[in-house]
């Protein structure tokens, strides 16, 4: 296990010098370790930083170690884990529930070596088949494996929807571990620490008002857990977008003041509205523009993929083909040991997959926000019945229920399970990598979505998040100067939703889910949407041209899908 990447237990001594190379080629060194019978973990700190995301502590014979940032009612890092071994009670007995932020832990306590995840299943830990290693690098993993295919259906689930929603990665035999279950090193025994039932257990607030205001009570209470933990060294992007400013209202409503940027260029409308709401403040904000960062730097060569393959450990949410802005930014958000905060989940106070206040087969959630992709980009039409059956039975594996058959999928969710596939399936999946590779080089956190919350908005009636009304209120609840000033919806978030608005957010809401999918294919038709091609200094890069294997590369209607196919392509090919 390690800070913000490689992590080895019960090695082999071949795979475990395998893995241990790949852990150094990404920069961690000077690891901290501990054996017990069958089993030996190496940590390694985050590389630059004195505190980073992650802590190694020892007392007695028992130790603990973290990856990624999380704190326990003001407690973090060292002080934290110390905390969570002085817990005598068994694993799944421990307060989860109050520890917040995207982590692995590992436990060597009397009763076993715990290693588990946050409550959220955000932080992930991967196991390589036939090696005995786990880790949360999954380079670190594919490194210690002998041989290593691509699996082709989690190939077109990462190319096309940015990560993988399961266990399963695009390389066989390279699995994350159950996010819901803590698993005992020495003896191999499993137990479920945090299960669904947990989440879909919220009681719906009597009125909006009181809606507001315990959703409200809930992010002050946590954010002045934060500012405990981490008072002084914060740092957030400020954008046009609901969450951004409610994260920030959240900070200024405990009076708290983070370093503020923006990315952008000087016109753009996130930029425009970051920096009004930022005078408005007294509060001076940056700008990066990433777009120029990335014109400035040389033309992308075999080495710099090769480094970015390493820095965002293979798998990245937007591919690795850039020149390198995406890696200075992020180097600079976690400068000086700052913790870097992002307003990512904020939608589970708002109508994320913007369908009606009813129930609905994950089929029909599919359909909905998990199709926009053309027909033709797979092969066989068989291709298509597949991919889409196995995103079915993942939301259904994620909220608890029975999968695998028809007739499981064809099983009608409750309004409140269809808001938890977006914490559950989305977030777990999606946000959870991306905040894994944020977490390798300095401490990364999504503060708003916490168990409690999660809990609490998945039960609200949809009618009162609908348009950002619940959330317009809650940021001018906890900071009215915050919600005073323009945002990118056309409104001031003090005065709510403008009829505009609403009339636009229905449009979508109660356009009928049958015919979404074709709505691609309606802007392709207008012309909005058109294919997209490989540029030639990626192919010279690579040394290949985009691969036909797995999906059909002409019918990519995205760059990022480009990016993302090339990069599992050179994946496939590059053996360190």
């Amino acid at each position: 296990m390690a800070a913000a990447g490689p992590a080895a237990v019960l090695a082999p001594d071949a795979a475990a010098q395998r893995a241990l190379a790949q852990a150094l080629a990404q920069g961690f060194v000077q690891p901290q370790t501990a054996v017990w019978p069958g089993g030996k973990v190496w940590f390694f700190a985050t590389p630059g930083q004195p505190t980073g995301s992650g802590a190694w502590v020892e007392e007695g014979p028992h130790f603990a170690a973290s990856v990624g940032a999380f704190h326990w009612k003001g407690c973090t890092g060292a002080q934290a884990l110390r905390r969570l071994l002085a817990h005598a009670g068994p694993i799944d007995s421990l307060p989860w529930d109050e520890i917040s932020g995207s982590c692995v832990l590992l436990l060597g306590r009397a009763d076993g070596v715990w290693l588990l995840g946050d409550a959220l299943g955000l932080g992930k830990v991967y196991a390589a088949q036939g090696s005995g290693i786990l880790s949360t690098s999954l380079l670190v993993c594919r490194a210690s494996m002998t041989h290593a295919s691509i699996n082709r259906l989690r190939a077109q689930e990462y190319v096309l929807l940015g990560a993988t929603h399961g266990c399963e990665t695009p390389i066989d035999g390279l699995r994350a571990l159950d996010p819901t279950a803590a698993l005992d090193l020495r003896s191999g025994r499993s137990v479920i620490v945090h299960p669904p039932s947990r989440l879909l257990s919220g009681q719906a607030p009597a009125s909006a008002e009181e809606a507001v205001r315990q959703t409200c009570s809930e992010l002050t209470e946590e954010f002045g857990h934060l500012k405990a933990g981490w008072g002084g060294r914060m740092g957030m992007a400020l954008s046009g977008g609901f969450d951004s400013r409610l994260l920030l209202a959240a900070l200024h409503h405990v009076q708290e003041q983070p370093r503020l940027y923006v990315y952008g260029r000087a016109g753009d409308e996130d930029v425009v509205v970051a920096r009004a709401v930022a005078g408005r403040l007294g509060r001076p904000i940056e700008t990066f523009e990433k777009s120029a960062l990335e014109r400035q730097r040389p033309a992308i060569t075999s080495a710099l993929l090769r480094h970015n393959q390493q820095f965002f450990d293979g798998l990245p949410l937007d591919g690795i083909f850039n020149r390198g802005s995406d890696e200075a930014t992020r180097r600079l958000q976690v400068a000086d040991d700052r913790l870097n905060l992002n307003g990512g989940g904020g939608e589970i106070l708002r109508n994320f997959f913007y369908l009606p206040s009813r129930s609905f087969t994950a089929a029909e959630v599919v359909a909905a926000f998990y199709s926009g992709w053309f027909d033709e980009v797979f092969s066989h039409a068989d291709d298509r019945a597949v991919f889409v059956a196995s995103l079915e039975d993942k939301i259904l594996q994620a909220l608890g229920r029975d999968s695998g058959s028809a007739a499981a999928r064809a099983q009608v969710l409750s309004r409140t399970e269809v808001e938890l596939v977006y914490t559950l399936f989305r977030l777990r999946w999606w946000m959870g990598r991306n905040n894994a590779v944020a977490a390798r080089y300095g401490a990364f956190m999504t503060p708003i979505v916490t168990p409690r919350l999660v809990k609490m908005a998945a039960a609200i009636p949809i009618a009162w998040k609908e348009g950002g009304r619940m959330e317009a209120a809650v940021i001018t609840r906890l900071a009215p100067q915050v919600a005073a000033g323009p945002s990118a919806y056309g409104f001031e978030f003090d005065r709510g939703p403008t009829w505009r608005h609403r009339l636009n957010v229905a449009l979508t809401v109660y356009r009928p889910v049958a015919v979404r999918h074709y709505s691609l294919k309606v802007q392709r038709l207008l012309g909005r949407v058109k294919p997209v091609t490989a540029p030639p200094e990626w192919c010279e890069a690579l040394g290949d041209a985009p691969n036909k294997d797995w999906l059909n590369p002409a019918a990519l209607n995205r760059l990022d899908q480009m990016n993302r196919l090339m990069t599992l392509q050179a994946l496939a090919a590059w053996r360190d």
